[in-house]
C-alpha cells in the first residue's frame, strides 16, 4: 500500500493524489526551524515550538519589574472580529527582524489581511508590506464559518510565510516582499469547509485541515510541499482504511483502539453517513522531529442529534463494543475517527496510532485541542509524553510513541462520564447525562464549549507535567431535534443548546494543573470566560487575557495577578514574547470574537437562549454585550 497514490472522490470529481515522486522538490525545514526555536529572542511558530509549549526562556520581564510594563505601540488589524491566534517574530528576514500577523475575515474585501512589520526600530515598527487575496474569493464562507470568522495565524520557513484563508485558500508569500510564491485551493465552503487553523510546517511540508463539522463537512488533513505547493499526501477522518491512511501497523500496541482491516471509518456510521461524518482537524498541530510524527486531533461527528448516528438503539447498545464484528474494543456506533488524537508519519500520513477520546459523541465535545509534547518521568520511567486537555473535561497523558494511555483526570466539573477506563481507554458514560433521544432534554457538564475550547495552554518543559490552562466553567442543557436534511454546506446541527455558568458570577478560571496527579495547584476565577491562550516565561510569569479586555501577568508560583492593563476590546488571542535590541517585548491581540463572542460580533438577539448554538445565553450571563469591538495588536515593554 502506498499512501499518497490512492484516489479521493471530492464533490463528485476524482482527484488523484500525487505519487511520492511529486515530493522530490520538498525541502527539509526541520533543522532550520529548530535552530530558530532555540533562540528565545524569536517567536518562530504558532506555539513557539513544535511541541506547542508556548514557553519562553526570556526573563528580562520578571516578577521584580513587571510593575513597569507599559504599552509601547499598538497596531490596528483592520478588522472588528475574529482575533484568535498570534503573530510570529523572525529575527532575520532579508537582514531585518520582522513580525507577521493576520486579521480575521469580517468581509471578503477585508478577509485575512497579512501585515509584515519591520522591527529594526522595535519601539516604532514600520509596515513594509501587506497582502490580501483579491481574486476568486467565496463570500459564502462567512456565513458558513462555525464559529466566527477567526484566523489562528500563519507559519514561517524557507523564507516563506504560509497561511490559510477562511474561504479555503492556502497561500505561501515571499516573506521579504509579500509576493505570492504559490496559491492552492485546500477547502471548499460549498461543502461546509472553512480554514481557520494555523498550518504546521514540518519536514518541508505544509500540513493543514479545516473546520466545518456543523456544516456536514467530511474531515481531512492535507500535506503540501513547501517549495511548490504540490500535494504530498491527504488523509481523511472517515472512510476506508486507505482513505484514513491506516495500515497493518496502526495501533499495533493498542489494538483495542481499532485496527485496519474493518474499514471502521465507514462501518461505525449508519449507511453512508460517514460522508457527512465530521472529524474536521481545525485545531492545533504539533510535531516530533526525532520521531518524524505529526500529532493533531479531530472534531465531532456529523450532526449533534446522536440518535441518527445510532438509529433505533438504546444508550447501552450505542455504547457497547462488538469484538467479533469490528475487532476488540470497538463499538458499532463509535463514529470513527471523529474525536480522535492521530499520530501520523510526516512523510506520507500513515497513522502510527489513533485514540478516540469520546466514541459516539453526544455533546459536541470537539476533540481538536492542542497536543503538548514533553518528556516526563511516569511511574519510574522516562516517557516521551503527549498531554491533551480535551473539551470533554478530561486531561489525557499518553506515550506519544505508541499511544499508550497513562493518565486521564478530570480538570473541570465533568458529569457526563464517571471516569476513563484505563484498560480500554473508553469513558464510562452516565445515562442520566446522555442526550440520545430526539426531544429528551439533558443536563451535562461541561457545556459544548468544553472544559476548554481551542484556546491554548502553556507548559515549561522544565516542569513537564504542570500546565497553565484557560478553562470554561459552565454547563448546558441539550435537547436533540429532528433531522430535516443531509446537505453539505448547510447548518447540520439539529439540537437546542442552552449554556449557563456552573457558578453565578464565575464563567472562566485559569488553572495551574498537574496532569499526572490530577491536582489543581492554584486557580484564578473570572467573571468573564477565558478565551485567550496562556504563555509562560522564565521571568516567573504567566500571561493571559480576559474577554473583559484585561491583559494580565501572573506569578507562576503563587497564582497572584501581579500586573493588569485594560485593552480596547475583549481578548481571545494568544500572548507572545520576543527580544530586539536588548529589550523584551510582549504582544497580544485584542478584539472580541470566537464562538463565545459571536453573538456580539454578529449582533444576535441575546434573548434567544439557543442562538449561536447556545452562545447567546452565555454572552448574556457574562455581560459580554457590554464589551466594545475592534481589533488591534498591543505590544508592551518595561520602562525603567
Amino acid at each position: 500500500m502506498k499512501y499518497g497514490k490512492y484516489g479521493l472522490v471530492l464533490g463528485g470529481v476524482v482527484a488523484m493524489m500525487m505519487a511520492f515522486s511529486g515530493q522530490a522538490m520538498a525541502v527539509d525545514t526541520d533543522a532550520e526551524q529548530l535552530e530558530r526555536m532555540k533562540d528565545p529572542d524569536q517567536w518562530p511558530a504558532p506555539g513557539r515550538d513544535f511541541a506547542l509549549t508556548r514557553h519562553s526562556e526570556l526573563s528580562d520581564i520578571s516578577t521584580d519589574n513587571v510593575d513597569n510594563l507599559q504599552m509601547i505601540w499598538n497596531q490596528s488589524t483592520g478588522a472588528l472580529r475574529g482575533h484568535e491566534g498570534q503573530p510570529l517574530v523572525i529575527k532575520d528576514v532579508g537582514g531585518k527582524p520582522m513580525m507577521f500577523f493576520i486579521s480575521g475575515c469580517p468581509s471578503m474585501a477585508n478577509c485575512n489581511v497579512v501585515q509584515a512589520l519591520d522591527l529594526s526600530d522595535p519601539d516604532h515598527p514600520k509596515q513594509i508590506w501587506h497582502y490580501v487575496k483579491t481574486t476568486d474569493r467565496d463570500e459564502s464562507a462567512i456565513p458558513r464559518a462555525c464559529c466566527d470568522t477567526v484566523n489562528r495565524g500563519g507559519s514561517y520557513a524557507d523564507g516563506k510565510f504560509v497561511y490559510g484563508t477562511l474561504d479555503g485558500w492556502l497561500i505561501a508569500l515571499d516573506a521579504q516582499t509579500g509576493k505570492e510564491v504559490w496559491v492552492v485551493k485546500s477547502a471548499w465552503p460549498e461543502r461546509g469547509e472553512t480554514i481557520t487553523p494555523a498550518p504546521l510546517i514540518a519536514d518541508g511540508k505544509v500540513i493543514i485541515g479545516f473546520g466545518g463539522d456543523e456544516f456536514a463537512a467530511r474531515g481531512r488533513i492535507t500535506a503540501y510541499n513547501l517549495e511548490d505547493g504540490k500535494q504530498a499526501w491527504l488523509c481523511h477522518s472517515t472512510g476506508t482504511d486507505d482513505q484514513v491512511c491506516l495500515d497493518e501497523n496502526t495501533n499495533k500496541d493498542n489494538p483495542h483502539y481499532g485496527v485496519a482491516g474493518h474499514d471502521l471509518g465507514i462501518k461505525t456510521f449508519p449507511g453512508d453517513d460517514y460522508k457527512l461524518g465530521g472529524g474536521a482537524a481545525w485545531g492545533w498541530y504539533s510535531y516530533d522531529p526525532d520521531l518524524k510524527l505529526v500529532y493533531y486531533s479531530t472534531g465531532n461527528p456529523g450532526l449533534w442529534s446522536p440518535q441518527y448516528r445510532c438509529p433505533d438503539k438504546t444508550h447501552e447498545e450505542c455504547n457497547s463494543t462488538n469484538p467479533d464484528e469490528l475487532g476488540e474494543g470497538v463499538g458499532k456506533f463509535d463514529n470513527k475517527w471523529s474525536m480522535t488524537i492521530f499520530a501520523r508519519h510526516v512523510e506520507d500520513g500513515r497513522a502510527v496510532w489513533a485514540y478516540q477520546m469520546t466514541p459516539f459523541d453526544q455533546w459536541d465535545y470537539d476533540g481538536i485541542n492542542e497536543n503538548f509534547l514533553t518528556d516526563m518521568e511516569i511511574d519510574g520511567k522516562e516517557v516521551k509524553a503527549l498531554t491533551h486537555f480535551d473539551r470533554n473535561g478530561f486531561a489525557y497523558v499518553m506515550d506519544r510513541t505508541n499511544g499508550d494511555l497513562l493518565r486521564a483526570h478530570k480538570y473541570v466539573t465533568t458529569n457526563w462520564a464517571e471516569k476513563i477506563d484505563m484498560e480500554t481507554g473508553r469513558p464510562i458514560k452516565v445515562r442520566e447525562h446522555s442526550p440520545l433521544e430526539v426531544g429528551r432534554n439533558v443536563q451535562s457538564c461541561p457545556s459544548a464549549m468544553g472544559g476548554k475550547d481551542q484556546q491554548p495552554g502553556s507548559v515549561d518543559p522544565k516542569e513537564p507535567n504542570i500546565f497553565y490552562m484557560p478553562t470554561n466553567n459552565w454547563c448546558m442543557e441539550l435537547e436533540p431535534q429532528e433531522r430535516t436534511h443531509t446537505n453539505q454546506g448547510t447548518v447540520y446541527v439539529f439540537a437546542n443548546v442552552y449554556m449557563y455558568p456552573e457558578k453565578p458570577g464565575v464563567t472562566g478560571k485559569i488553572k495551574k494543573f498537574d496532569a499526572l496527579s490530577g491536582e489543581t495547584v492554584w486557580e484564578i476565577p473570572d467573571q468573564y470566560p477565558n478565551w485567550s491562550g496562556t504563555m509562560v516565561t522564565d521571568g516567573g510569569l504567566m500571561f493571559y487575557g480576559s474577554l473583559g479586555g484585561d491583559f494580565r501577568a501572573v506569578d507562576r508560583d503563587s497564582g497572584k495577578v501581579v500586573w493588569s492593563r485594560k485593552l480596547g476590546s475583549g481578548i481571545i488571542g494568544n500572548p507572545i514574547t520576543y527580544k530586539v535590541d536588548g529589550k523584551q517585548y510582549v504582544s497580544v491581540f485584542s478584539g472580541i470574537g470566537g464562538w463565545i463572542g459571536l453573538p456580539v460580533t454578529a449582533g444576535l438577539d441575546l434573548n434567544d437562549k439557543f442562538g449561536a448554538i447556545g452562545a447567546t445565553a452565555m454572552t448574556k450571563a457574562a455581560n459580554l454585550d457590554k464589551i466594545p469591538q475592534g481589533g488591534s495588536l498591543n505590544t508592551f515593554r518595561v520602562f525603567e
